[in-house]
């Protein structure tokens, strides 16, 4: 009963987390690119909303607004989410060397 798996266990002596052990300027990076792309959601969703209801184009019977908001909005977002996690599994690459 002593050998049960949460008994052999064990977490790392010194786990790499960002923190009093982190590599100072890897941290800013980090700080950097997660500002950088939480800026760009906002622009992408509170622009286009407010700028494209004065559009006065449609597309198949609807408002250009309406195709920006239904289909351009979350493809920027998975947009962002890939650049997210491509640099920062960049970063994480550079740090474990």
């Amino acid at each position: 009963m002593g050998d049960s798996p949460a008994a052999s266990f064990r977490t790392p002596a010194t786990p790499k987390t960002p923190g009093k052990s982190a590599d100072p300027p890897a941290w800013r990076r980090n700080l950097r690119w997660t500002l950088l792309l939480l800026s760009l959601w906002a622009a992408l969703t509170f622009l286009p909303a407010w700028f494209a209801r004065d559009l006065p184009y449609t597309v198949l019977g609807w408002p250009l607004s309406f195709w920006m908001a239904a289909y351009g909005a979350p493809l920027a977002y998975l947009f962002i989410v890939v650049v997210y996690a491509r640099v920062m599994n960049r970063g994480d690459d550079a740090w474990d060397e």
